[in-house]
């Protein structure tokens, strides 16, 4: 990977829809090379998939958490299952290190939903809730 992959990726990452054409013209090259160099990108796994970013307040998702996990077992196998069921809600889900065991970026509609997930979250492990305020860019 050299300079231009990596400018590659940098416009791919701030807008995975930009054609060919406009890559190429950033980059100083032809469509049909940078065409190349995308496919060699996903052929090497580099780019694993494209993606879209989505407004939550739009979506009606007003209440954005970050929840960090301590299970009091070894076992974390129902923890997971019950993360599995709880999808929709569930925007990431990270193994971490430290203290606590994960971590999950949730997005509800509101604290009442985030009260219904945690009264179940409870069951499978201990918690501690960080509010997002805002996201800084």
């Amino acid at each position: 990977m050299d300079n231009i992959d990596q400018k590659i990726l940098k416009e791919l990452n701030r807008n995975c829809r930009i054609t060919k054409t406009e890559l190429a013209k950033i980059v100083n090259m032809t469509p049909p090379a940078v065409n190349t160099r995308i496919e060699q990108l996903e052929a090497e796994g580099i780019i694993e998939r494209y993606t879209i970013e989505v407004n939550l307040d739009k979506m009606g998702y007003t209440h954005q958490v970050f929840i960090e996990t301590q299970m009091e077992y070894y076992s974390h196998e129902k923890y997971l299952q019950f993360i599995h069921s709880q999808r929709n809600s569930i925007r990431h889900h990270y193994k971490i290190s430290g203290e606590m065991n994960y971590m999950i970026h949730g997005a509800f509609h509101s604290n009442d939903e985030l009260n219904t997930f945690l009264e179940k979250l409870n069951k499978y492990a201990n918690y501690k809730v960080l509010d997002v305020i805002s996201e800084l860019i």
